[in-house]
């Protein structure tokens, strides 16, 4: 596995240039590629799953990456229900992240490909953060309609343990009444000939349990900027 996260790493870092403008545009979504932007968790509620997808792309590509951050504003750090990490509440079995799905067509298509899959947990913020990356190195020219939404990644989430008010440690895991903004905060996608590109963003963020934007999303989760070096040395383990 170390192999493969410092593989798919060393792709992005041989991009050479950046491009101002992205082809297209990703969105960020409850269920589906197109659901809502806001969603009620009641406890033990399975199959939560946050949709990134892309429309308008219309370039060949080889790989991409999709990184979202989790956090509840003013409310402090995530709660025990959203500890999905590790050594989290939850654990990192409650969570599933993919990077094929049947809401839309895959944007690898039929390919062969490799991938990081992560979600951790930053005590210092309070925040969670989970991302996809992926990359297919034969090249994709045929999922380059830009009239076809393209699935990217899907964060999938069981609350099944999950519960109103505090947790009952190695029973369940509390807060889930708490809001949480899920904010797109990078993703850019990789050219055949190794140039890295931004992607724009249509719906930036979703919320839970949170219909009224308490939370302050996406303000509540700023993005913070990271080179391709400092995303290696963290998954160089």
């Amino acid at each position: 596995m170390k192999v493969t996260r410092f593989l798919l790493s060393a792709l992005f870092l041989a991009a050479m240039a950046t491009t101002a403008s992205a082809q297209g545009a990703v969105s960020l979504n409850w269920d589906n590629c197109t659901g809502p932007i806001n969603k009620q968790i009641a406890p033990g509620q399975t199959n939560n799953g946050l949709f990134a997808s892309v429309l308008g792309h219309n370039q060949p590509h080889q790989a991409y990456q999709v990184f979202v951050l989790l956090g509840s504003g003013n409310a402090g750090a995530i709660r025990d229900a959203w500890r999905f990490d590790a050594p989290g509440c939850q654990g990192s079995t409650a969570i599933a992240i993919n990077h094929l799905g049947k809401a839309c067509p895959s944007f690898q298509g039929a390919l062969a490909s490799i991938q990081i899959k992560d979600y951790s947990f930053d005590a210092l913020t309070g925040k969670a953060r989970a991302v996809l990356a992926n990359t297919y190195p034969a090249g994709n020219n045929t999922q380059i309609d830009p009239a076809v939404r393209y699935f990217l990644a899907s964060f999938v989430f069981d609350h099944s343990f999950s519960v109103v008010g505090p947790s009952d440690p190695g029973q369940t895991c509390g807060g889930l009444e708490v809001a949480v903004c899920a904010h797109l905060t990078r993703t850019s996608w990789l050219s055949p000939s190794g140039v890295e590109t931004p992607w724009a963003y249509g719906q930036e963020y979703v919320t839970a349990n949170d219909p009224n934007n308490s939370s302050g999303c996406p303000g509540a989760t700023p993005a913070v900027s990271k080179t391709w070096g400092e995303v290696k040395a963290q998954y160089k383990r």
